[in-house]
């Protein structure tokens, strides 16, 4: 590894340990670095989605890095709120269920549950990025943000036809409280979201969202999926609150990543 790559690996780590969003002067001052070389670096990583940069009130741990979290190792704080709620949306819905992430203009799949009795289901698409403006998941998302971040991520849309379409499609979904697609992101698959809200701002944290076949999911049913949906998410945004949200209190304790974990799985592989 280059000395820029550590470094960056290094800042990441400085920035999960602190409560979040953080500074960049106290993101500088724990890494002992100088100001302007953190603050390229936190840059770079916020055009890559590792790190969110929630306006003044500084930098905190994006949906990627979260993602790569969750496949270096297990996270406690993480898991311990999100699965069980997953677990039984699953079995309710008879589906696979998954956890989205925010991430800069895009959403990461981090968790995922199947119903008893089947196959894994989509769990190796952990890691999966799709734009905010792409499927359920990310809609969901993108509906509940605040209304200068939606303007944003809309004027950076180079369709002009989506540009145009999707604020009234964003406010439909902000009324009914959540987003149906069909075949989005996956050919013949079918989905529902609803957001994972901050109980403070009201703004969405993630998405939970609920995919199978077409056949087994048409509209009405999608439909229908929609109050066990929203009593889970409801049931679960305090609790990511306490992980993601804006007065998070979680540290790198519970995140389960350090450089030595990237650097152990390296030489592993």
């Amino acid at each position: 590894m280059t000395d820029g790559y550590i470094r960056a690996l290094r800042i990441l780590e400085t920035l999960a340990g602190l409560q979040q969003p953080a500074l960049l002067k106290t993101i500088a001052e724990r890494a002992g670095l100088p100001r302007t070389k953190v603050y390229r670096v936190l840059r770079e990583l916020q055009d890559h989605g590792y790190i969110d940069h929630i306006g003044r009130s500084g930098y905190r741990v994006g949906g990627r890095a979260i993602a790569l979290a969750s496949l270096v190792g297990p996270r406690p704080a993480l898991l311990q709120r999100a699965r069980p709620v997953l677990i039984r949306l699953a079995a309710e819905a008879g589906e696979f269920v998954s956890l989205h992430l925010r991430s800069g203009a895009h959403r990461v799949l981090v968790l995922g549950a199947s119903p008893p009795g089947t196959a894994a289901g989509r769990n190796e698409s952990i890691g999966e990025r799709s734009p905010l403006t792409s499927g359920c998941g990310g809609t969901a998302i993108l509906a509940f943000l605040p209304a200068s971040q939606i303007e944003d991520l809309l004027n950076a849309q180079d369709n002009h036809a989506t540009r145009r379409d999707l604020p009234k499609h964003l406010e439909q979904i902000k009324r009914q409280g959540y987003a149906t697609s069909q075949s989005a992101n996956h050919q013949e698959m079918h989905g529902i979201a609803a957001p994972v809200l901050d109980p403070d701002s009201g703004h969405a944290l993630g998405s939970v969202a609920i995919a199978g076949h077409a056949s087994r999911m048409p509209e009405p049913v999608l439909h229908r999926l929609a109050t066990p949906l929203l009593a889970a998410c409801a049931d679960l945004g305090p609790r990511l609150a306490t992980v993601l949200g804006p007065s998070s209190s979680v540290r790198l304790e519970s995140l389960d990543v350090t450089i030595q974990d990237v650097l152990d799985t390296q030489d592993a592989g």
